[in-house]
């Protein structure tokens, strides 16, 4: 979710360059802002091959997997809900590739009532769905195919990126404790509780996005990190919007009746452009930023850009994962 921004400056049938050779794995492709971005990329990660499939032949029969540098598409069975099924993605990714160039986290749930718990991998760690599926999954499936980006950005003239799809709704987010699992959990149901949890979830992207470029900074890895918001797009998870609570609701109606809503193929542009765009391959200048439609950065919250809660925030979700 967000604003849409009033002008477009990105065009991705023109402004993308040619991407022959290069490895890019994008989460959640089957629908949405997902499939509009692999449209324009390569590797499909989804939990349903049959969706999958559907995909890849819509992706062929619109035309996007013709010409002499058009890339394949494969199917990735990726289930981000709990960290066990996450590493076996991880896994089946590093035996088949040597390389990864582009990582875009942007599989994510939304839609889900707060007080939805799951009890991941028979670990007795309670964690929200959302915060398991939204931040836990891209955290451990990123940390597992780290030393493949290194590998790679080791590389004479690589460009890697690692882009995580965040949302503008992340201010939203209650005050929270980082440090531990339990405080990750919303202490708030119903009306506002359920925004709040979800929120919770973006801010925690933008927070690891910011982290995982202080590593690289650190390491000297030539990659850059980004978080984004696509803007408010007409997608699966928006539509489920109703179904919550009244929140929920009023946030859909009001979106429909000012006409605020972007397509998905519109909502994909930001993601493109932090992946592809040469302008963004500028560490200093890109790295741990924050992109707002049409690939402007912006500023998030002020937790969200809170370096403390960013480390305490990787450390507890190392402990978390190793847990689980």
């Amino acid at each position: 979710m967000g604003i849409l921004a009033s002008t477009q400056k990105y065009n991705p049938s023109t402004d993308i360059p040619n991407l022959k050779g290069k490895v890019i794995l994008v989460t959640g492709a089957n629908a949405g802002i997902g499939y509009e971005a692999l449209a324009e990329l390569v590797y499909m990660g989804a939990r349903n091959e049959g969706r999958a499939v559907g995909a890849i032949s819509r992706l062929k029969a619109n035309g996007y997997l013709d010409g002499p540098d058009a890339g394949e598409v494969v199917w990735l069975e990726l289930d981000l809900s709990t960290p066990g099924r996450t590493r076996r993605a991880a896994e089946e990714f590093l035996k088949r590739e040597t390389r990864l160039d582009i990582l875009i986290n942007n599989a994510g749930i939304g839609g889900v009532p707060a007080e939805a718990f799951t009890t991941v991998d028979d670990s007795k760690i309670p964690i929200g769905i959302l915060m398991s599926t939204n931040h836990l999954g891209p955290f451990v499936l990123t940390n597992a195919l780290l030393p493949l980006l290194k590998k790679t950005a080791a590389e004479s003239g690589s460009d890697i990126r690692v882009v995580t799809v965040s949302s503008g709704i992340h201010p939203q987010c209650p005050k929270m404790d980082w440090k531990s699992a339990d405080g990750w959990n919303p202490k708030q149901t119903g009306l506002f509780g359920d925004l709040g949890a979800y929120a919770t979830t973006k801010t925690a992207n933008i927070l690891f996005a910011k982290e995982l470029q202080r590593i690289f900074d650190q390491e000297n890895v030539n990659a850059v990190s980004m978080s984004l918001s696509p803007g408010t797009v007409d997608t699966e998870s928006f539509h489920s919007l109703p179904s919550v609570n009244w929140n929920g609701f009023i946030i859909y109606y009001l979106s429909k009746v000012t006409g605020l809503l972007m397509t998905p193929a519109q909502g994909s542009y930001t993601t493109l452009f932090a992946a592809t765009s040469p302008k963004a391959r500028d560490r200093r200048t890109y790295g741990g930023a924050y992109l707002v439609p049409y690939g402007k950065i912006a500023e998030p919250s002020k937790v969200a850009k809170d370096p403390v809660a960013a480390r305490d925030l990787w450390e507890t979700s190392e402990r978390v994962a190793a847990a689980m």
